[in-house]
């Protein structure tokens, strides 16, 4: 969505020099330094009416989060017409950790959706929104509190390591649960005699030189457990890693069939990507930018010169980019398409999908980020407008970095720039930073330049997209008393947008036709 293309929304403002500021003169070589955002169709339609997203902020403050739930229904679809294309059986978990919402999380127990969650509360939360237990899955770190709830209801455990399974074997007697616990084994440490990539060190997941402590463990304890497969969770979206991953559990099939046991799935996990960006264009020309001022070739463009990683030498850069890739044609549904196509060099190059298929086993998936794709927006209001001491202009909004921050993850998308009055656009466009509202010189919300038609003014409102997987929460805080961000849950029906607070939202059946 174009920020200036609105027919019924001119999102304009006054031109800077009506405020006595200075911004950054901007070249020709930077006019194109854009980082257009990818936006849903219904998002744009929300924010082009713009009179509701006015009451919204005016009402409910700054920041805002906006979830649209009937998108993240769509996007379940999405994966699970690949699973059929394939004749695949499998489940689709969503990754609670993306999310913690209640809107969102109630959405998708109306949907064809599984749920994986990684905390008690997660736990306690999936179930207050409408999952019961055969549709819940409990990985990572798990304290006795955890186990013994996810006991206590049934609910699939994934065992991360060996100090984890004693523990449930010996709380699974102590508690005396009767039904036999579904487990599956996560494991990691994955080798390849054909393949040159070796596998990242891991602090989650059985290693697999540990594999054979593990079938001791449950040997002994078949009418207690129920080995359902196995899984893994790769921090890469590599598919030649992923499906030597695939091969290595593959084998583990084989011998867990031999010890008499009988598992019939493979969980493989999340890392399906998404795509922020409406252009390939735009992400290469600001990225090889951000190259060129860190060799000096030419004006910075980040805060105090940050390259992000990459480090001039000699005329030459060293070092990786660090950062997520923001544009990427291979996302989601596809990505999983073009993985399960992958063929496997063990398996006589048969491709991952079919092997999975002809051996009757359920392929399980943990979505999350793209799960979550164009599910939510984040509203900032600007505050001020200022100089910094070098003279670059800052654009101060009424919210912070953690308020749309992954860890400390730069986000490389343009904000949308809602302006309340009819711009200048005949001055070149300026350079802008996004500042935040802490006493804290670090407060960046953007620690690279972002060129705008024109500069925002005070009460201008400054809209964030995509933000629901990871961005909008999962760094949330509330340093020096500033609140986090309040949610809430807008969805259209009947060609007409309505909205409910975020936990007030009551999940509702959408058709294909409206998620569109």
């Amino acid at each position: 969505m174009s920020a200036t293309k609105s027919e019924d929304r001119q999102i304009t403002a006054t031109a800077e020099a009506k405020r006595g500021l200075q911004p950054t003169a901007v070249s020709s070589v930077r006019e194109t330094l854009t980082l257009t955002p990818a936006v849903h169709p219904i998002i744009q339609e929300f924010l082009a009416a713009g009179e509701l997203l006015d009451e919204l902020t005016a009402a409910l403050g700054s920041p805002l989060n906006i979830l649209f739930p009937q998108i993240a229904g769509s996007n379940v679809d999405g994966f699970h017409d690949k699973l059929d294309k394939l004749s695949l059986r499998g489940r689709v978990y969503f990754a609670h950790k993306a999310n913690r919402s209640d809107s969102i999380t109630r959405q998708l127990s109306f949907e064809h959706c599984y749920i994986d969650v990684s905390s008690t509360n997660e736990l306690r939360h999936a179930l207050g929104s409408g999952f019961n237990a055969r549709r819940i899955q409990a990985t990572g770190p798990k304290n006795t509190a955890f186990l013994t709830l996810a006991l206590q209801h049934g609910i699939v455990i994934s065992i991360d390591s060996n100090w984890e399974l004693r523990e449930l074997l010996s709380l699974k007697k102590s508690l005396q649960t009767e039904q036999k616990v579904p487990l599956l084994l996560r494991v990691s440490g994955f080798r390849s005699a054909h393949s040159q990539y070796r596998s990242k060190a891991s602090r989650f997941g059985i290693p697999l030189a540990e594999i054979a402590q593990t079938f001791a463990l449950l040997e002994p304890a078949e009418d207690d457990i129920h080995l359902l497969g196995f899984s893994f969770h790769l921090d890469t979206t590599s598919i030649p890693e992923k499906g030597q991953a695939i091969e290595n559990c593959l084998e583990l099939f084989e011998r867990a069939i031999s010890l008499g046991f009988d598992p019939t799935v493979l969980n493989i996990g999340g890392g399906f990507k998404t795509n922020y960006l409406a252009s390939e264009q735009d992400w290469h020309r600001y990225t090889t930018a951000i190259r060129d001022a860190a060799l000096g070739a030419r004006p910075p463009l980040t805060w105090q010169s940050n390259t992000f990683g990459l480090l001039p030498d000699k005329g030459a850069l060293r070092g990786s980019f660090n950062s997520y890739s923001y544009y990427d044609p291979l996302t989601g549904p596809g990505f999983l398409e073009e993985l399960l196509a992958h063929q496997l060099p063990d398996q006589g190059d048969t491709t991952a999908g079919a092997m999975l298929r002809d051996n009757g086993i359920e392929l399980w998936i943990e979505p999350g980020r793209s799960l979550l794709d164009q599910c939510g927006i984040t509203v900032g209001r600007v505050n001020s407008v200022r100089n910094s001491s070098q003279g670059d202009l800052l654009v101060c909004l009424n919210m912070k970095r953690q308020d749309i921050c992954f860890l400390d993850q730069e986000i490389f998308v343009d904000p949308i720039v809602i302006y309340k009055d009819q711009p200048d656009t005949e001055n070149p466009p300026s350079a802008v930073y996004f500042a935040g509202n802490l006493c804290l010189e670090s407060d960046l919300i953007y620690r690279h330049q972002t060129f705008l038609p024109a500069v925002p003014q005070p009460g201008d409102l400054v809209v964030f997209a995509n933000t629901a997987g990871y961005f909008m929460d999962f760094s949330a805080s509330q340093a020096i008393m500033q609140p986090t961000a309040a949610k809430i849950a807008v969805y259209k029906q009947n060609n007409r947008f309505a909205w409910s607070l975020d936990d007030q939202y009551q999940p509702r059946r959408f058709s294909r036709q409206e998620n569109s």
